[in-house]
């Protein structure tokens, strides 16, 4: 059995919460230049090896708390509608596993996760795109695909 995660990048899913590791390897490979390999597989978790690291993905149900950090984030932020998007349009979060904010293997994973399913992440009172999550990428020296 996998565990949730403790620290976790929160990805909104326009999906229904099945891994699809198929999907993720081939944005992974198209955007990021990641390759990954799945480790352990569930019907709503998986563990995957990227960049030399194991990471656990685990989707759930998106919650009351999901929306009220996503609200709070944006609203920091001073806008955006990111929050409408994760709001009316994804019922799933996917939890990426991280070592903090820093970790370069989990934000790239999670940026997968995000260009596949079609919604922002969200962590450290920060609400993000894709566009966001390469260009922090980029300043942890990690390489991506400008699409």
């Amino acid at each position: 059995m996998i565990d949730p995660p403790r620290d976790a990048w929160r990805v909104f899913s326009q999906g229904d919460g099945r891994p699809r590791p198929a999907e993720w390897r081939r944005n992974a490979a198209r955007f990021f230049e990641l390759d990954f390999t799945v480790d352990e597989s569930s019907a709503v978790a998986v563990r995957v090896t990227v960049e030399g690291v194991s990471r656990v993905v685990v989707s759930r149900p998106r919650d009351e708390a999901d929306l009220r950090d996503a609200l709070a984030a944006e609203n920091a932020q001073g806008g955006g509608g990111l929050y409408d998007l994760a709001e009316r349009r994804c019922p799933t979060v996917w939890l990426v596993e991280r070592e903090g904010p820093d970790d370069r293997a989990a934000l790239r994973l999670a940026a997968t996760l995000a260009s596949v399913g079609l919604g922002p992440i969200l962590a450290d009172g920060e609400l993000f795109g894709v566009r966001t999550a390469r260009e922090k990428l980029e300043k942890l020296g990690a390489p991506y695909r400008a699409r």
